[in-house]
């Protein structure tokens, strides 16, 4: 940038001065012969542009979203002794100088198929993925401790070596203290170990988030996983099974001593009313029953020293 800022303005100047005429490469007499050839201008011009295209410095503009790290070439450690933090527009030594822009945005990380031995010594395939971010307030420290990954391909060579052991390894860790069934039972805590144990890794300059390890079981895991679940099932549809039938012997026994009652209740009203009707019956009502039931005949035969029903007499 800088060098193509500095040819606009020797060719602005050098047409400006060759318009008004401050000087002259070949000066001819008045006859207009050659006279002699001035070489000031052409090695003014030469030297120029020598310099415009030699000259150290460069100018470089930091993105939104990244922070500008400027390092010094020439410091005590390797480049890592000053690191300022810049932004914006930045001219530079390049001779003596570097900038590198780190990005602070979050990133998506997909790292391949590993096995891991989870606790019990059971192998389970996991293929990690996640979020992470550069801490803006440690990003110089993370470059000073890292800067020969970050030379070499910048933070994506740190997130496919340095970074990529320590999830890995934290990953591994955690799964070794966590048992099979635990793991699968409760997926989310396992994962949630594992954010905790990594940021307490690389926590000092990055920043970890929505982890998923993606773990596979064994199949002999699976197999068990799937009987194990069936067992539940089925210890909860005989619970069920069980309730329904204490229920509906329950309610068999409520109808049941509702028909008692019932018959109970029926027979006490018609032993009540049979004593009320024993209390009704005089003889005199008996004989009046008899009486309304007659057709005025008499027996044609009688036997013995039997009398009518119907007593006769006044």
């Amino acid at each position: 940038m800088v060098t193509v800022v500095l040819l606009i303005v020797f060719a602005l100047a050098f047409g400006t001065m060759w318009a008004q005429k401050k000087f002259k490469i070949i000066e001819r007499n008045i006859d207009g012969h050659f006279q002699k050839l001035n070489y000031k201008p052409i090695v003014f011009s030469i030297l120029a542009l020598l310099f415009i295209f030699v000259q150290p410095y460069e100018m470089k503009k930091i993105e939104a979203g990244y922070q500008g790290l400027l390092v010094n070439l020439v410091g005590d450690s390797r480049g890592a002794s000053t690191i300022k933090e810049v932004s914006g527009w930045k001219i530079y030594n390049t001779w003596t100088e570097e900038i590198h822009q780190i990005p602070l945005d979050q990133r998506t990380i997909r790292y391949e198929k590993q096995s891991v031995i989870a606790k019990g010594g059971f192998p389970c395939d996991i293929s990690p993925s996640f979020n992470h971010s550069v801490k803006r307030a440690t990003s110089s420290d993370m470059f000073t401790n890292l800067r020969t990954s970050y030379r070499s391909g910048g933070l994506e060579a740190i997130e496919g070596g340095w970074l990529e052991i320590a999830i890995l390894g934290a990953v591994s860790d955690v799964a070794n203290k966590w048992v099979i069934d635990d793991i699968f039972n409760n997926r989310s805590g396992f994962e949630a170990a594992i954010v905790v144990e990594a940021n307490k890794r690389v926590g000092k300059w990055f920043t970890i988030s929505q982890l998923r390890t993606n773990i596979q079981p064994p199949p002999s895991i699976v197999e068990s996983i799937k009987a194990k679940a069936l067992a539940v099932q089925d210890a909860i549809t005989s619970e069920s099974q069980a309730k329904a039938a204490t229920a509906d012997a329950q309610r068999k026994i409520a109808l049941a001593k509702g028909d008692s009652a019932t018959v109970v209740i029926q027979a006490s009203s018609e032993a009540a009313a049979l004593k009320l009707k024993q209390r009704e019956l005089t003889p005199l009502y008996v004989e009046y029953i008899k009486a309304q039931k007659w057709n005025g005949e008499l027996p044609k035969t009688t036997l013995g020293n039997a009398t009518p029903m119907i007593n006769l007499k006044d």
